[in-house]
């Protein structure tokens, strides 16, 4: 008779495998399970055993059971650790079995929830090789494969490591997955795509659909996987290995397990889900800077930008338009006083074409443009960007982009002044006052999925209504998005959502 210790995902799992097969088994957990073959006592069930097979939790639980049965073990009797401990606990085992004479097999397997229900399990064995051929075709009820590795923990150390591997490779794949889609690659193309590269390995097979339906079922769980990695971490420290990669994937697993420890360890996708106390930080980033410098610079700026320069006289930041004669958009700055000096700023990687935008106007005015883009002070506060898109706010190049109309972008109070005077296109801008209307404009979005890359179209009937510029997720407001409606479809509400790449219609959108 077997004694099955452990009825968690793999253990019970395992037990119905071994039951189908007609094995003699018995089963216990510390939270008694409904089953006929339930055990109440682990001592007394090990008295009864040849084997018992150990798929408890960590070393803990390991250690503290082992500690209550070993009185019942000894000569004849083998223990086989399918459990994921240290390699401490593993050494432990292996002598405390030796001292009492019961034999040892270091067993941990590899598969999750689905390869335990259909028997394809992998197990790692350490041990006794002529011990594993005689427990072999127990082994192999609950199994596809048998490696066998060695003395102990050879099979511990493989299966921590191992786990290592899968759980950084899938942090990489989510920071992967959210860096496409805000840059509009579908993570539905961006999968097909790894398929044919080298990366691709089939944890992404296994993880990305479920991703994409915000599926985060245990497999394998965020606590157990924490659990792992922190062993890795231990093993490293204990060899002398710098292992920085260790130390991040750790902590992104502990701040899933924190949400929700049972979740699936792929769960990690969570961490680019803003939470209410995210939205309070503001983010800085680098930035083109122009000193505007002269007796004519109020003057000149006034003449150049959509918005009125004299209300920097307060210290206040403010924003503005650079327009071409048509009235788009050329670039979108913000601009403050330093004494006398005006500073403007705006993307950095436009600075060239800034500082040129600027001189080109410039022919008698008593003015001289200096470029500080590469200070140390050249950087912009912006809100966080889950913040910005909550509030509709838009950003370059998103939703602010060159050709782009400024009342389309809904910027007129806070970038434009229609009082200050003569500007470049400002005729434009204030016949669209007058007019009232715009082709298109923006509009603030919640999605019913995640992971819904930007230039997704917005769909009514079959026909374009619009496209999503900005993506984001936050805990309590879920997928949100901003993105702009064209003025014949300004009825509509709700709209279903193609990916850029297939146009297959991947979810829907509902206008906030």
């Amino acid at each position: 008779m077997t004694l099955l210790l452990g009825l968690g995902i793999i253990g019970s799992r395992s037990a119905d495998q071994l039951v189908a097969a007609g094995h003699p088994l018995k089963t216990w957990n510390r939270t008694p399970k409904d089953r006929p073959d339930s055990v109440h006592d682990p001592a007394s069930a090990t008295a009864g055993a040849d084997v018992i097979i150990s798929y408890l939790r960590d070393e803990i639980a390991v250690r503290e059971v082992f500690s209550n049965i070993k009185g019942q073990l000894g000569a004849g009797k083998t223990f086989i650790n399918h459990s994921t401990v240290n390699p401490d606990t593993t050494i432990w085992l292996a002598r405390q079995c030796r001292e009492i004479g019961c034999g040892f097999l270091d067993a941990p397997f590899t598969g999750s929830r689905d390869a335990a229900a259909g028997g394809n399990l992998v197990y790692y064995v350490a041990g006794d090789r002529d011990l594993l051929e005689k427990h072999r075709p127990l082994l192999e009820i609950t199994s596809r494969e048998l490696l066998y590795l060695g003395l102990p923990p050879a099979a511990t150390v493989v299966k921590v490591t191992t786990n290592l591997a899968t759980a950084s490779a899938v942090q990489a794949l989510t920071e992967a997955l959210e860096i496409s889609r805000r840059h509009g690659v579908d993570p539905r193309t961006w999968h097909e795509a790894a398929k044919l590269n080298g990366c691709y390995a089939p944890v992404m097979g296994m993880k990305i659909p479920a991703m994409l339906e915000n599926d985060f079922t245990p497999h394998f769980s965020t606590e157990n996987m924490a659990k792992d990695t922190q062993y890795a971490i231990q093993l490293a420290d204990s060899a002398g290995i710098t292992a920085d990669l260790n130390h991040l994937t750790w902590a992104r697993l502990f701040e899933a397990e924190m949400r929700d420890a049972s979740e699936d360890f792929s769960a990690t996708v969570r961490q680019h889900q803003s939470t209410d106390l995210d939205l309070e930080e503001d983010d800085e980033i680098s930035c083109s800077r122009i000193r505007v410098v002269g007796p004519d610079a109020e003057r000149y700026l006034n003449g150049q930008v959509s918005n009125d320069i004299r209300l920097t006289e307060d210290g206040r930041i403010i924003h503005a338009c650079l327009l071409d004669a048509k009235g788009k958009l050329q670039f979108y700055v913000q601009i403050h006083r330093e004494n006398d000096d005006f500073i403007v700023q705006g993307p950095l990687e436009l600075a060239e074409e800034l500082l040129a935008r600027l001189d080109k106007y410039l022919i008698a005015d008593d003015v001289q443009l200096n470029d500080e883009s590469m200070d140390d002070t050249a950087y912009l506060t912006i809100p966080n960007e889950t913040r910005r898109i909550l509030d509709g706010i838009p950003k370059w190049p998103n939703e602010l982009f060159p050709g782009i109309l400024p009342p389309e972008a809904g910027i007129e109070d806070r970038a434009i002044s229609y009082t200050k005077g003569c500007y470049t296109g400002q005729e434009v801008i204030s016949r669209m006052k007058r007019a009232g209307k715009t082709n298109r404009h923006l509009v603030k979005l919640s999605l019913n999925k995640p992971l819904i890359p930007t230039q997704s179209k917005l769909i009514i009937d079959g026909k374009v209504a619009g496209v999503i510029t900005s993506v984001a997720s936050h805990v309590g407001e879920g997928e949100v998005a901003l993105g702009y409606r064209q003025r014949k479809f300004e009825e509509q509400t709700e709209f279903e959502v193609a990916s850029p790449a297939s146009g297959e219609i991947i979810a829907r959108a509902l206008v906030r």
